[in-house]
């Protein structure tokens, strides 16, 4: 007689999607849009070899704005800055709000202060707390727009309540 043990099924990597692993290994603690089914990875804390391979997958598959975003930063974190540029530029325009106001900042640093500006203003509209923080820096600074300490002080305001 031979006896059969089989375990309860448990939620293994080899059981979620792409998309799933990806969230899992690259989902930002700053990303209001990040799938809240996995906790929060620190930039510092990515696994850089399963991140990779997994935002790869997924963004070959689907390509949404999340993955974009979470490809990009896994670029980043592997010292791949070109590609990750490129891949958070995508993410911005299709609208990730945490992707805009990174960007932004890339394009601040690139010289493009108003096309910086612009993204900001997109982002903190749609309650990104960063990107409002950038907001109000680019108003109180004069970045992209022109210097009103006014706008800026709300805009500080505001970053602190979302």
């Amino acid at each position: 007689m031979v006896l059969s043990f089989t375990a309860a099924p448990t939620a293994r990597a080899a059981e979620l999607t792409p998309a799933e692993q990806c969230d899992r290994e690259a989902g930002s603690e700053l990303d209001l849009e990040r799938n809240r089914a996995f906790p929060a990875v620190a930039t510092q804390d990515i696994r850089i070899g399963v991140a990779l391979s997994a935002c790869r997958e997924a963004y070959n598959q689907s390509g949404g704005a999340r993955t974009q975003f979470q490809l990009a930063r896994v670029l980043d974190r592997a010292g791949e800055r070109l590609k990750s540029l490129s891949i958070l530029g995508e993410a911005a325009q299709n609208g990730h709000a945490l992707a805009m106001a990174m960007y932004g900042t890339r394009l601040v640093e690139r010289g493009e202060p108003k096309a910086a500006f612009n993204l900001y203003q997109r982002a903190a509209a749609a309650g990104n707390a960063v990107a409002a923080q950038h907001l109000a820096a680019a108003y109180r600074d004069g970045v992209g727009t022109r210097v009103d300490g006014t706008l800026a002080e709300q805009w500080f305001e505001r970053a602190k309540t979302n």
